[in-house]
């Protein structure tokens, strides 16, 4: 059913064709497989966050394009609690995201 479709599968196949590309032409962009474009079309897998940016980028489109409404609580959650932190905890915070990136960068590499 249309309504139950996830909206970065909407979001990708809708910017994707007022570019007027491929999947092929999309997924050779943003370094992926056709095969994954497709599957993030049907909403059968979920782009990862960096995939999500590289869309965004790559499709001139806001990353919140792609995201449901209902993630849209959890953007809320986080950003009511990092602003009620002290400037020592927000540094803290920021510090260990980027440490969560770089690992995650790293698990990357060994795959």
């Amino acid at each position: 059913m249309e309504s139950e479709t996830k909206q970065y599968a909407k979001a990708i196949k809708e910017y994707r064709k007022k570019l007027g590309w491929t999947q092929k032409q999309l997924a050779n962009k943003i370094h992926t497989s056709q095969q994954a474009i497709a599957r993030w079309e049907k909403g059968i897998t979920e782009p990862r966050t960096d995939n999500l940016q590289l869309l965004s980028k790559a499709l001139g489109a806001p990353l919140s394009h792609f995201i449901d409404k209902d993630t849209s609580s959890y953007d809320k959650e986080y950003n009511a609690l990092y602003t009620s932190l002290s400037i020592e905890d927000k540094k803290k915070t920021l510090d260990y995201m980027k440490l969560l990136k770089r690992q995650e960068a790293e698990r990357k590499n060994f795959k």
